[in-house]
Protein backbone atom coordinates (compact mmCIF):
# COMPACT_ATOMS: atom_id res chain seq x y z
CA UNK A 1 0.00 0.00 0.00
CA UNK A 2 1.32 3.36 -1.05
CA UNK A 3 2.60 5.71 2.41
CA UNK A 4 0.46 8.45 1.00
CA UNK A 5 -2.95 5.86 1.61
CA UNK A 6 -1.73 4.84 4.80
CA UNK A 7 -4.06 7.46 6.35
CA UNK A 8 -6.93 6.98 4.39
CA UNK A 9 -7.11 2.86 5.40
CA UNK A 10 -7.88 3.14 9.37
CA UNK A 11 -7.19 -0.97 9.71
CA UNK A 12 -3.89 -0.91 7.95
CA UNK A 13 -3.15 1.91 9.57
CA UNK A 14 -3.54 0.87 13.09
CA UNK A 15 -2.45 -2.30 12.26
CA UNK A 16 0.79 -0.79 11.19
CA UNK A 17 1.40 0.77 14.89
CA UNK A 18 0.86 -2.32 16.37
CA UNK A 19 3.55 -4.21 14.37
CA UNK A 20 5.43 -1.33 15.20
CA UNK A 21 5.23 -1.45 18.75
CA UNK A 22 5.71 -5.48 19.04
CA UNK A 23 9.62 -4.51 16.76
CA UNK A 24 10.05 -2.26 19.67
CA UNK A 25 8.67 -3.69 22.68
CA UNK A 26 9.17 -7.32 22.53
CA UNK A 27 13.02 -7.29 21.92
CA UNK A 28 13.17 -4.79 25.25
CA UNK A 29 11.20 -7.47 27.15
CA UNK A 30 12.99 -10.16 26.38
CA UNK A 31 16.33 -8.32 27.99
CA UNK A 32 15.59 -7.30 31.19
CA UNK A 33 15.56 -9.08 34.81
CA UNK A 34 12.69 -8.28 37.22
CA UNK A 35 13.08 -5.71 39.05
CA UNK A 36 12.67 -5.64 43.33
CA UNK A 37 9.35 -3.24 41.86
CA UNK A 38 7.87 -5.56 39.86
CA UNK A 39 9.10 -9.25 40.65
CA UNK A 40 5.83 -10.39 43.20
CA UNK A 41 3.47 -10.32 39.97
CA UNK A 42 5.93 -12.88 38.81
CA UNK A 43 6.41 -14.65 41.99
CA UNK A 44 2.91 -14.81 42.84
CA UNK A 45 1.35 -16.63 40.27
CA UNK A 46 4.17 -18.83 40.24
CA UNK A 47 3.35 -19.87 43.96
CA UNK A 48 -0.11 -20.28 42.39
CA UNK A 49 1.07 -22.57 40.15
CA UNK A 50 3.13 -24.72 42.53
CA UNK A 51 0.08 -25.32 45.04
CA UNK A 52 -2.46 -25.03 42.38
CA UNK A 53 -4.22 -22.68 44.60
CA UNK A 54 -6.48 -20.30 42.15
CA UNK A 55 -8.39 -18.29 44.98
CA UNK A 56 -6.03 -16.91 47.65
CA UNK A 57 -2.76 -15.16 46.43
CA UNK A 58 0.73 -15.97 48.73
CA UNK A 59 3.57 -14.29 48.33
CA UNK A 60 6.94 -15.85 49.52
CA UNK A 61 4.44 -17.95 51.13
CA UNK A 62 1.99 -15.72 53.14
CA UNK A 63 -1.13 -14.24 52.49
CA UNK A 64 -1.02 -11.40 50.03
CA UNK A 65 -4.33 -9.35 50.25
CA UNK A 66 -3.49 -5.65 49.34
CA UNK A 67 -4.71 -6.39 45.70
CA UNK A 68 -7.48 -8.09 43.55
CA UNK A 69 -6.14 -10.91 41.41
CA UNK A 70 -7.08 -10.41 37.97
CA UNK A 71 -2.97 -10.14 36.66
CA UNK A 72 -1.74 -12.72 39.02
CA UNK A 73 -4.45 -15.09 36.94
CA UNK A 74 -3.69 -13.54 33.67
CA UNK A 75 0.27 -14.63 34.28
CA UNK A 76 -0.78 -17.71 35.71
CA UNK A 77 -2.68 -18.63 32.58
CA UNK A 78 0.65 -17.22 30.49
CA UNK A 79 2.47 -19.64 32.70
CA UNK A 80 0.40 -22.68 31.76
CA UNK A 81 1.16 -21.87 28.08
CA UNK A 82 4.81 -20.94 28.00
CA UNK A 83 5.93 -22.50 31.43
CA UNK A 84 7.49 -20.01 34.05
CA UNK A 85 9.80 -17.51 32.79
CA UNK A 86 10.50 -13.66 33.41
CA UNK A 87 10.07 -13.58 29.92
CA UNK A 88 5.87 -15.23 30.08
CA UNK A 89 5.41 -12.82 33.34
CA UNK A 90 5.65 -9.48 30.97
CA UNK A 91 3.75 -11.39 27.85
CA UNK A 92 0.55 -9.88 29.22
CA UNK A 93 2.13 -6.33 30.31
CA UNK A 94 3.12 -6.61 26.21
CA UNK A 95 -0.56 -7.20 25.27
CA UNK A 96 -1.92 -4.56 27.47
CA UNK A 97 0.78 -1.79 25.87
CA UNK A 98 -0.81 -3.23 21.96
CA UNK A 99 -4.87 -2.77 23.51
CA UNK A 100 -3.91 0.89 24.99
CA UNK A 101 -2.23 1.68 21.25
CA UNK A 102 -4.68 0.60 19.71
CA UNK A 103 -8.27 1.80 22.14
CA UNK A 104 -6.13 5.19 21.77
CA UNK A 105 -6.54 4.93 17.90
CA UNK A 106 -9.77 3.99 17.73
CA UNK A 107 -10.54 7.18 20.11
CA UNK A 108 -8.49 9.17 17.73
CA UNK A 109 -10.63 8.03 14.57
CA UNK A 110 -13.60 8.93 16.37
CA UNK A 111 -12.40 12.48 17.87
CA UNK A 112 -9.67 13.63 15.75
CA UNK A 113 -9.55 11.55 12.41
CA UNK A 114 -7.50 8.95 10.94
CA UNK A 115 -3.79 10.78 10.70
CA UNK A 116 -4.25 12.41 14.12
CA UNK A 117 -5.30 9.43 15.86
CA UNK A 118 -1.86 7.95 14.22
CA UNK A 119 -0.01 9.71 15.16
CA UNK A 120 -1.50 9.69 18.47
CA UNK A 121 -0.51 6.08 18.51
CA UNK A 122 2.33 6.87 17.22
CA UNK A 123 3.85 9.24 19.93
CA UNK A 124 2.08 7.44 22.97
CA UNK A 125 3.90 4.10 21.89
CA UNK A 126 7.21 6.15 21.10
CA UNK A 127 7.11 7.79 24.74
CA UNK A 128 9.52 7.18 27.33
CA UNK A 129 7.32 6.43 29.96
CA UNK A 130 4.94 4.53 28.34
CA UNK A 131 7.66 2.61 26.70
CA UNK A 132 9.52 2.36 29.76
CA UNK A 133 6.67 1.32 32.05
CA UNK A 134 6.17 -1.12 29.47
CA UNK A 135 9.24 -2.73 30.29
CA UNK A 136 7.82 -3.29 34.03
CA UNK A 137 4.65 -5.38 35.34
CA UNK A 138 2.73 -3.24 37.06
CA UNK A 139 -1.28 -3.28 37.71
CA UNK A 140 -1.29 0.18 36.67
CA UNK A 141 -1.21 -1.05 33.12
CA UNK A 142 -4.87 -2.67 32.95
CA UNK A 143 -6.28 0.48 34.89
CA UNK A 144 -4.78 2.40 31.57
CA UNK A 145 -6.16 -0.35 29.24
CA UNK A 146 -9.60 -0.51 30.74
CA UNK A 147 -10.34 2.90 31.47
CA UNK A 148 -9.09 3.89 27.47
CA UNK A 149 -11.79 0.99 26.47
CA UNK A 150 -14.27 1.25 28.52
CA UNK A 151 -14.24 5.81 27.19
CA UNK A 152 -14.00 3.62 23.60
CA UNK A 153 -17.17 1.91 24.47
CA UNK A 154 -18.79 4.88 25.99
CA UNK A 155 -18.45 7.10 22.70
CA UNK A 156 -19.82 4.22 20.86
CA UNK A 157 -22.46 3.91 23.40
CA UNK A 158 -22.74 7.65 23.10
CA UNK A 159 -23.40 7.23 18.91
CA UNK A 160 -26.09 3.83 19.42
CA UNK A 161 -27.11 3.05 22.75
CA UNK A 162 -26.79 -0.43 21.85
CA UNK A 163 -26.64 -3.01 24.95
CA UNK A 164 -23.44 -4.58 23.09
CA UNK A 165 -21.41 -1.35 23.87
CA UNK A 166 -22.75 -1.00 27.10
CA UNK A 167 -22.10 -4.20 27.91
CA UNK A 168 -18.45 -4.10 26.98
CA UNK A 169 -18.10 -0.96 29.04
CA UNK A 170 -19.60 -3.10 32.69
CA UNK A 171 -16.91 -5.38 31.18
CA UNK A 172 -14.50 -2.91 31.47
CA UNK A 173 -15.25 -1.73 34.66
CA UNK A 174 -15.21 -5.12 36.14
CA UNK A 175 -12.02 -5.92 34.68
CA UNK A 176 -10.47 -2.51 35.89
CA UNK A 177 -12.26 -3.12 39.13
CA UNK A 178 -10.47 -6.72 39.79
CA UNK A 179 -7.12 -5.19 38.94
CA UNK A 180 -6.61 -2.01 41.65
CA UNK A 181 -10.13 -2.04 43.23
CA UNK A 182 -11.91 1.26 43.10
CA UNK A 183 -10.01 3.24 40.24
CA UNK A 184 -10.99 0.76 38.36
CA UNK A 185 -14.30 2.01 38.46
CA UNK A 186 -13.60 5.96 39.49
CA UNK A 187 -12.03 6.83 36.70
CA UNK A 188 -14.35 5.68 33.66
CA UNK A 189 -17.16 6.64 35.78
CA UNK A 190 -15.72 9.86 36.49
CA UNK A 191 -15.04 11.13 33.26
CA UNK A 192 -17.62 9.69 31.60
CA UNK A 193 -19.78 11.47 33.39
CA UNK A 194 -18.03 14.76 33.11
CA UNK A 195 -18.31 14.62 29.80
CA UNK A 196 -21.74 13.86 29.11
CA UNK A 197 -22.40 17.14 31.15
CA UNK A 198 -19.97 18.72 29.25
CA UNK A 199 -21.61 18.18 26.02
CA UNK A 200 -25.09 19.08 27.67
CA UNK A 201 -26.27 15.84 27.21
CA UNK A 202 -27.05 14.50 30.87
CA UNK A 203 -29.44 11.72 29.65
CA UNK A 204 -26.81 9.92 28.73
CA UNK A 205 -25.44 9.41 32.28
CA UNK A 206 -28.19 6.63 32.56
CA UNK A 207 -25.32 4.52 30.85
CA UNK A 208 -23.92 4.01 34.40
CA UNK A 209 -26.96 2.66 36.07
CA UNK A 210 -28.25 0.17 33.24
CA UNK A 211 -29.83 -2.89 35.30
CA UNK A 212 -28.61 -5.25 32.85
CA UNK A 213 -25.29 -3.85 33.09
CA UNK A 214 -24.65 -3.76 36.97
CA UNK A 215 -25.49 -6.75 37.30
CA UNK A 216 -22.90 -8.23 34.74
CA UNK A 217 -20.70 -5.64 37.12
CA UNK A 218 -21.69 -7.56 40.14
CA UNK A 219 -21.85 -11.11 38.62
CA UNK A 220 -18.18 -10.73 37.60
CA UNK A 221 -16.51 -8.68 40.41
CA UNK A 222 -18.02 -10.04 43.33
CA UNK A 223 -17.75 -13.47 43.74
CA UNK A 224 -13.81 -13.34 44.20
CA UNK A 225 -14.27 -10.52 47.02
CA UNK A 226 -17.01 -12.62 48.87
CA UNK A 227 -15.14 -15.87 49.20
CA UNK A 228 -12.02 -14.25 50.02
CA UNK A 229 -13.53 -12.69 52.58
CA UNK A 230 -14.72 -15.54 53.71
CA UNK A 231 -11.75 -17.13 54.15
CA UNK A 232 -9.87 -14.49 55.43
CA UNK A 233 -11.94 -11.94 57.70
CA UNK A 234 -11.90 -8.51 57.65
CA UNK A 235 -10.03 -8.59 54.30
CA UNK A 236 -12.98 -6.42 53.04
CA UNK A 237 -12.20 -3.88 55.28
CA UNK A 238 -8.18 -4.01 55.15
CA UNK A 239 -9.00 -4.26 51.30
CA UNK A 240 -11.47 -1.15 50.85
CA UNK A 241 -10.50 1.08 54.25
CA UNK A 242 -6.29 0.35 54.18
CA UNK A 243 -6.06 -0.12 50.53
CA UNK A 244 -8.50 2.19 49.31
CA UNK A 245 -9.07 5.25 51.28
CA UNK A 246 -6.48 5.27 54.34
CA UNK A 247 -3.84 5.11 50.90
CA UNK A 248 -5.49 7.88 49.25
CA UNK A 249 -5.36 9.94 52.77
CA UNK A 250 -1.62 8.99 52.57
CA UNK A 251 -2.83 7.00 56.32
CA UNK A 252 -2.52 3.66 54.96
CA UNK A 253 -0.54 1.15 57.78
CA UNK A 254 2.14 0.24 57.26
CA UNK A 255 3.39 3.71 56.12
CA UNK A 256 5.78 2.06 53.72
CA UNK A 257 5.92 4.09 50.95
CA UNK A 258 7.16 7.66 50.39
CA UNK A 259 5.43 9.50 48.21
CA UNK A 260 6.69 12.07 45.44
CA UNK A 261 6.24 15.50 46.04
CA UNK A 262 3.61 17.19 43.60
CA UNK A 263 5.90 18.92 41.74
CA UNK A 264 8.06 15.72 41.20
CA UNK A 265 4.78 14.19 40.11
CA UNK A 266 4.29 16.83 37.54
CA UNK A 267 8.02 16.31 36.53
CA UNK A 268 7.98 12.78 35.55
CA UNK A 269 4.43 13.33 33.95
CA UNK A 270 6.75 15.52 31.52
CA UNK A 271 9.73 12.87 31.37
CA UNK A 272 6.87 9.59 30.67
CA UNK A 273 5.82 12.07 27.26
CA UNK A 274 9.35 12.98 26.39
CA UNK A 275 10.54 14.26 23.74
CA UNK A 276 6.73 14.98 22.90
CA UNK A 277 6.56 16.69 26.12
CA UNK A 278 7.62 20.21 24.38
CA UNK A 279 4.86 19.90 22.10
CA UNK A 280 1.59 19.78 24.66
CA UNK A 281 1.81 22.98 25.40
CA UNK A 282 1.31 24.67 21.83
CA UNK A 283 -0.96 21.50 21.63
CA UNK A 284 -3.15 22.53 24.37
CA UNK A 285 -3.21 26.12 23.80
CA UNK A 286 -4.45 25.68 19.56
CA UNK A 287 -6.86 22.72 21.02
CA UNK A 288 -8.62 25.14 23.41
CA UNK A 289 -8.86 27.40 20.94
CA UNK A 290 -10.10 25.42 17.90
CA UNK A 291 -11.78 22.13 19.29
CA UNK A 292 -13.30 23.51 22.63
CA UNK A 293 -14.15 27.14 22.66
CA UNK A 294 -14.06 27.68 19.31
CA UNK A 295 -17.23 28.83 17.21
CA UNK A 296 -17.22 25.73 15.41
CA UNK A 297 -16.00 23.43 17.75
CA UNK A 298 -16.96 20.01 17.91
CA UNK A 299 -18.98 18.78 21.45
CA UNK A 300 -17.25 15.67 22.05
CA UNK A 301 -13.48 18.25 21.76
CA UNK A 302 -13.64 18.48 25.32
CA UNK A 303 -12.71 14.68 26.40
CA UNK A 304 -9.49 14.58 25.78
CA UNK A 305 -8.80 17.37 28.00
CA UNK A 306 -11.46 15.79 31.11
CA UNK A 307 -9.70 12.87 30.31
CA UNK A 308 -6.30 13.57 32.05
CA UNK A 309 -7.25 16.50 33.81
CA UNK A 310 -9.12 13.99 36.28
CA UNK A 311 -6.47 11.44 36.37
CA UNK A 312 -3.81 14.34 37.61
CA UNK A 313 -5.97 16.28 39.44
CA UNK A 314 -7.08 12.74 41.72
CA UNK A 315 -3.29 12.30 42.10
CA UNK A 316 -2.34 15.48 42.96
CA UNK A 317 -4.77 15.60 45.81
CA UNK A 318 -3.76 11.87 47.16
CA UNK A 319 -1.51 12.00 49.22
CA UNK A 320 0.15 8.84 48.13
CA UNK A 321 1.15 9.68 44.50
CA UNK A 322 4.16 7.90 42.76
CA UNK A 323 5.47 8.88 39.93
CA UNK A 324 3.93 6.06 37.23
CA UNK A 325 0.35 6.86 38.75
CA UNK A 326 0.26 9.30 36.04
CA UNK A 327 0.25 6.69 33.12
CA UNK A 328 -3.67 6.34 32.26
CA UNK A 329 -3.57 10.17 31.49
CA UNK A 330 -0.70 9.40 29.14
CA UNK A 331 -3.33 8.12 25.39
CA UNK A 332 -5.48 11.78 25.35
CA UNK A 333 -2.25 13.95 25.79
CA UNK A 334 -0.90 11.77 23.24
CA UNK A 335 -3.43 12.44 20.93
CA UNK A 336 -3.61 16.38 21.32
CA UNK A 337 0.10 15.99 20.14
CA UNK A 338 -0.66 14.05 17.19
CA UNK A 339 -3.68 16.74 16.61
CA UNK A 340 -1.22 19.25 16.75
CA UNK A 341 1.65 17.30 14.30
CA UNK A 342 -1.28 17.50 12.01
CA UNK A 343 -1.99 21.17 12.64
CA UNK A 344 1.56 21.49 12.06
CA UNK A 345 1.21 20.11 8.45
CA UNK A 346 -1.39 22.06 7.41
CA UNK A 347 -0.73 25.35 9.20
CA UNK A 348 2.26 27.90 7.83
CA UNK A 349 4.47 29.86 10.47
CA UNK A 350 3.76 27.25 12.99
CA UNK A 351 6.62 27.02 14.99
CA UNK A 352 6.00 24.65 17.71
CA UNK A 353 8.68 21.69 16.41
CA UNK A 354 11.33 24.25 16.04
CA UNK A 355 11.17 25.02 19.85
CA UNK A 356 10.72 21.53 20.67
CA UNK A 357 13.77 20.71 18.58
CA UNK A 358 15.68 23.39 20.35
CA UNK A 359 14.46 22.34 24.25
CA UNK A 360 15.47 18.69 23.31
CA UNK A 361 18.81 19.97 22.53
CA UNK A 362 19.69 22.13 24.91
CA UNK A 363 18.59 19.28 27.75
CA UNK A 364 20.56 16.83 25.95
CA UNK A 365 23.33 19.75 26.19
CA UNK A 366 22.82 19.51 30.24
CA UNK A 367 22.23 15.99 30.62
CA UNK A 368 25.36 14.80 32.88
CA UNK A 369 24.63 17.95 35.19
CA UNK A 370 20.76 17.34 35.72
CA UNK A 371 21.04 13.62 35.91
CA UNK A 372 22.32 13.87 40.03
CA UNK A 373 19.42 15.95 40.87
CA UNK A 374 17.29 13.07 38.95
CA UNK A 375 18.81 10.52 41.16
CA UNK A 376 18.39 12.37 44.48
CA UNK A 377 14.83 12.92 43.44
CA UNK A 378 14.24 8.99 42.96
CA UNK A 379 16.31 8.44 46.13
CA UNK A 380 14.26 10.28 48.03
CA UNK A 381 11.47 8.19 47.30
CA UNK A 382 13.10 4.47 47.02
CA UNK A 383 16.60 4.11 48.15
CA UNK A 384 17.60 1.57 45.49
CA UNK A 385 18.10 4.15 43.17
CA UNK A 386 21.23 5.58 45.72
CA UNK A 387 24.39 5.47 43.31
CA UNK A 388 22.10 5.69 40.18
CA UNK A 389 24.33 7.95 38.65
CA UNK A 390 27.23 6.36 37.92
CA UNK A 391 25.89 3.47 36.50
CA UNK A 392 24.25 5.11 33.73
CA UNK A 393 27.08 7.92 33.00
CA UNK A 394 28.35 5.80 30.22
CA UNK A 395 24.94 6.00 28.79
CA UNK A 396 24.22 9.78 29.40
CA UNK A 397 27.76 10.50 27.50
CA UNK A 398 26.43 9.18 24.25
CA UNK A 399 23.19 10.90 24.92
CA UNK A 400 24.69 13.76 25.57
CA UNK A 401 26.42 14.36 22.32
CA UNK A 402 24.01 12.22 19.81
CA UNK A 403 20.74 14.55 20.88
CA UNK A 404 21.86 17.85 20.32
CA UNK A 405 22.81 16.71 17.15
CA UNK A 406 19.79 15.08 15.50
CA UNK A 407 18.07 17.94 17.40
CA UNK A 408 20.12 20.60 15.41
CA UNK A 409 19.29 18.67 12.34
CA UNK A 410 15.35 18.57 12.71
CA UNK A 411 15.36 22.49 13.66
CA UNK A 412 17.16 22.58 10.27
CA UNK A 413 14.78 21.40 8.50
CA UNK A 414 11.64 22.77 10.17
CA UNK A 415 12.07 26.35 9.06
CA UNK A 416 11.18 25.06 5.29
CA UNK A 417 10.52 20.67 5.59
CA UNK A 418 7.41 19.92 8.06
CA UNK A 419 6.84 16.34 7.47
CA UNK A 420 10.82 15.76 6.91
CA UNK A 421 11.23 17.44 10.18
CA UNK A 422 8.78 15.47 11.85
CA UNK A 423 10.53 12.57 11.24
CA UNK A 424 13.66 13.78 12.48
CA UNK A 425 11.58 14.16 16.00
CA UNK A 426 10.37 11.01 15.65
CA UNK A 427 13.84 9.42 14.68
CA UNK A 428 14.77 11.58 18.10
CA UNK A 429 12.17 9.14 19.54
CA UNK A 430 13.27 6.30 18.64
CA UNK A 431 16.88 6.95 20.36
CA UNK A 432 15.79 8.28 23.27
CA UNK A 433 14.02 5.11 23.55
CA UNK A 434 17.35 3.37 22.60
CA UNK A 435 19.03 5.17 25.53
CA UNK A 436 16.02 4.71 27.73
CA UNK A 437 16.81 1.06 27.30
CA UNK A 438 20.14 0.88 27.67
CA UNK A 439 19.93 2.99 30.66
CA UNK A 440 17.53 0.28 32.29
CA UNK A 441 20.02 -2.31 31.33
CA UNK A 442 22.65 -0.76 32.73
CA UNK A 443 20.16 -0.34 36.04
CA UNK A 444 18.99 -3.67 36.21
CA UNK A 445 21.54 -5.46 37.81
CA UNK A 446 21.02 -2.81 40.83
CA UNK A 447 17.15 -2.77 40.77
CA UNK A 448 17.08 -6.59 41.00
CA UNK A 449 18.40 -9.43 42.71
CA UNK A 450 18.55 -12.09 39.73
CA UNK A 451 22.56 -12.62 40.12
CA UNK A 452 22.39 -13.36 43.71
CA UNK A 453 19.26 -15.15 43.28
CA UNK A 454 20.53 -17.53 40.94
CA UNK A 455 23.67 -18.14 43.10
CA UNK A 456 21.10 -19.14 45.39
CA UNK A 457 19.52 -21.58 43.13
CA UNK A 458 22.96 -23.16 42.36
CA UNK A 459 24.66 -23.01 45.59
CA UNK A 460 22.63 -22.90 48.40
CA UNK A 461 21.25 -26.47 50.42
CA UNK A 462 17.95 -27.39 50.97
CA UNK A 463 18.39 -26.73 55.21
CA UNK A 464 20.26 -23.47 54.06
CA UNK A 465 18.52 -20.56 55.47
CA UNK A 466 18.45 -16.96 53.24
CA UNK A 467 17.80 -13.78 54.66
CA UNK A 468 17.31 -10.33 53.22
CA UNK A 469 18.05 -7.14 54.71
CA UNK A 470 17.35 -3.49 54.86
CA UNK A 471 14.38 -3.64 52.86
CA UNK A 472 11.30 -1.23 53.63
CA UNK A 473 8.57 -2.93 51.75
CA UNK A 474 8.40 -6.83 52.03
CA UNK A 475 7.12 -7.30 48.36
CA UNK A 476 10.76 -6.08 47.26
CA UNK A 477 11.67 -8.97 48.08
CA UNK A 478 10.49 -11.23 45.63
CA UNK A 479 12.78 -10.65 43.17
CA UNK A 480 15.23 -12.55 45.39
CA UNK A 481 13.00 -15.11 46.40
CA UNK A 482 11.70 -15.56 42.37
CA UNK A 483 15.52 -16.17 41.13
CA UNK A 484 16.23 -18.05 44.42
CA UNK A 485 13.65 -20.33 43.73
CA UNK A 486 12.74 -20.27 47.90
CA UNK A 487 11.18 -18.73 50.47
CA UNK A 488 13.34 -16.19 52.22
CA UNK A 489 13.50 -14.28 55.56
CA UNK A 490 12.97 -10.63 55.89
CA UNK A 491 14.54 -8.74 58.95
CA UNK A 492 12.86 -6.21 60.42
CA UNK A 493 14.40 -2.35 61.21
CA UNK A 494 12.26 0.20 62.06
CA UNK A 495 9.12 -1.15 62.25
CA UNK A 496 9.53 -2.32 58.55
CA UNK A 497 8.32 -4.63 56.81
CA UNK A 498 5.83 -5.05 58.48
CA UNK A 499 2.30 -6.87 57.33
CA UNK A 500 -0.77 -4.56 56.96
CA UNK A 501 -3.13 -7.79 57.98
CA UNK A 502 -2.32 -10.67 60.62
CA UNK A 503 -0.55 -13.79 59.31
CA UNK A 504 -0.51 -17.11 60.61
CA UNK A 505 2.91 -17.84 62.48
CA UNK A 506 3.66 -20.41 59.91
CA UNK A 507 3.28 -18.09 57.15
CA UNK A 508 5.30 -14.76 59.03
CA UNK A 509 8.89 -14.28 57.49
CA UNK A 510 9.77 -11.28 58.99
CA UNK A 511 12.58 -11.99 62.33
CA UNK A 512 14.22 -9.40 64.26
CA UNK A 513 17.62 -8.03 64.23
CA UNK A 514 18.15 -10.69 67.58
CA UNK A 515 16.92 -13.61 65.78
CA UNK A 516 18.97 -12.80 62.72
CA UNK A 517 22.25 -12.51 64.99
CA UNK A 518 20.82 -16.11 66.65
CA UNK A 519 20.61 -17.75 63.19
CA UNK A 520 23.96 -16.15 62.02
CA UNK A 521 25.75 -17.54 65.13
CA UNK A 522 23.98 -20.88 65.04
CA UNK A 523 25.19 -24.07 63.25
CA UNK A 524 23.12 -23.71 59.94
CA UNK A 525 24.42 -21.98 57.16
CA UNK A 526 23.15 -18.69 56.20
CA UNK A 527 23.02 -16.20 53.14
CA UNK A 528 22.40 -12.46 53.76
CA UNK A 529 21.67 -10.23 51.10
CA UNK A 530 23.08 -7.38 52.18
CA UNK A 531 22.62 -3.39 50.42
CA UNK A 532 25.56 -1.41 50.28
CA UNK A 533 23.68 1.61 51.26
CA UNK A 534 23.37 0.26 54.75
CA UNK A 535 25.51 0.29 57.31
CA UNK A 536 26.38 -3.39 58.78
CA UNK A 537 26.22 -4.79 62.60
CA UNK A 538 29.36 -5.18 63.95
CA UNK A 539 28.94 -8.76 64.07
CA UNK A 540 28.96 -8.88 60.36
CA UNK A 541 31.52 -7.31 59.35
CA UNK A 542 33.97 -9.14 57.70
CA UNK A 543 32.01 -12.07 57.09
CA UNK A 544 32.80 -13.78 53.94
CA UNK A 545 31.35 -13.16 50.45
CA UNK A 546 30.17 -15.32 48.43
CA UNK A 547 28.78 -13.03 45.92
CA UNK A 548 29.13 -9.18 44.89
CA UNK A 549 26.98 -7.71 42.85
CA UNK A 550 26.44 -4.10 42.27
CA UNK A 551 25.41 -1.87 45.65
CA UNK A 552 24.86 -5.39 47.34
CA UNK A 553 26.78 -8.36 48.82
CA UNK A 554 25.61 -11.73 49.52
CA UNK A 555 27.41 -12.86 52.71
CA UNK A 556 27.95 -15.91 54.09
CA UNK A 557 28.18 -17.19 57.83
CA UNK A 558 30.11 -20.62 56.68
Amino acid sequence: MPVKRLFASPPWSGLSLLLLALAVYLPALAQLPLIRAEAMYALIPKEMWDSGQWLLPFLNGARYLDKPPLLYWLNLLAYQIFGVSELTARLPILAFALGEIWFTYLIGLRLLGPRAAWLGGLILLSSVGFFALHLQILTDHLISLTLTGSLYFLLRWQERPAFLWAALFYLALAVGFLSKGFIGLAFPVLIGGLYFLWIREPRLVRLFFLPQGLALLALLAAPWFVLVERANPGFLQHQIVNEQILRFLGQRHPPDITPFSIPGFWLFLGLWLMPWTFLLPSALYHYLREKVFGPAAPRAGGLLLIWPLVILVFFTLSASRIEYYSLPALPPLALLVGWQVVRYFDTPRDWSLLGGFVVVALLGLALLFLLPYLEQLCADNRREFIGMFPLIRPVARQATFAIPLVALVGALLSWRHSRQAFMAYALLALMLLYFTFQTLSALSPHLSDKLPGDYIRREAGPKDLVVMESIEEFEYGASFAFYGGRRILMVQRSGLPKFPYPVPPEENYIITPDRLRELWQGPGRVFLLVDDASPLEPYLKGAPVALASTGKRLLTNR
